[in-house]
C-alpha cells in the first residue's frame, strides 16, 4: 500500500513538473518577442521605474488596428506594465500619489488617455475602470520615422520632466511635476 502511494505521489510530481516547465518555457518563448525593459526617471527629488514589454512593429499596422482606436491597451505586451513613484506627482495640474500603479491608456488619433491604475493584474489582459487613480490626456505627435520597437522614456522639456511613449510613426508624450 506504502509502495502504491508512493508512486503515484512520484507520478503526480513528475506531472505538475511538466506542465510547470512547459509553461515556464512558453513565457520564454513569448518574452523573447516583446523583452522586458525598466524606463527610470531620477533626480535628488523623485525615482521613478516603468516596467513594461516591448513588442516589435514587424510591418504590422499598429494603431487603429493592432492597438485599437478608443479602447484600452495594457501599453505594451504580456504582464501590465506598471509605473512605481516614490513622491507625488501632478500630471496636468492632478495629483497622484506615490506608489505603483498599472499603466493603461486608451489610444485615439489625435490624442491618448494616459491612465494611472491601482490594480495590477496578472497578464495585463484585465483592466478595472473602477479603479482609476487618475486620467490625463496626451496629443499625438506624428514622427518622421518609424519607431520599430515600442518604447517608454523620460527626457527633459521646457525646464521638467516629461513621460513618452512612441512606437511606429506616433509618439504621445505628458509633462509632470514632482510635489
Amino acid at each position: 500500500m506504502k509502495r502504491k502511494l508512493s508512486t503515484a505521489v512520484l507520478i503526480l510530481a513528475v506531472i505538475v513538473g511538466g506542465i510547470v516547465g512547459v509553461q515556464q518555457y512558453q513565457l520564454y518563448q513569448t518574452k523573447q518577442y516583446s523583452p522586458a525593459e525598466i524606463a527610470s526617471y531620477s533626480n535628488n527629488a523623485i525615482n521613478i521605474e516603468v516596467t513594461y514589454s516591448r513588442p516589435f512593429k514587424k510591418d504590422r499596422e499598429i494603431f487603429g488596428k493592432l492597438v485599437p482606436y478608443g479602447k484600452w491597451w495594457r501599453t505594451g505586451a504580456n504582464e501590465a506594465t506598471t509605473i512605481q513613484l516614490s513622491r507625488d506627482v501632478s500630471f496636468s495640474g492632478k495629483t497622484l500619489k506615490a506608489g505603483l500603479y498599472s499603466l493603461v491608456t486608451i489610444p485615439g488619433e489625435t490624442e491618448w488617455q494616459i491612465i494611472f491604475n491601482s490594480q495590477i493584474h496578472d497578464w495585463g489582459t484585465v483592466y478595472t475602470p473602477e479603479d482609476d487613480e487618475l486620467r490625463v490626456t496626451a496629443k499625438v505627435e506624428e514622427l518622421p520615422e518609424v519607431v520599430e520597437q515600442f518604447t517608454i522614456d523620460f527626457s527633459e522639456e521646457n525646464g521638467g520632466p516629461v513621460l513618452i511613449m512612441a512606437w511606429d510613426k506616433i509618439k504621445v508624450s505628458t509633462p509632470f511635476k514632482v510635489l
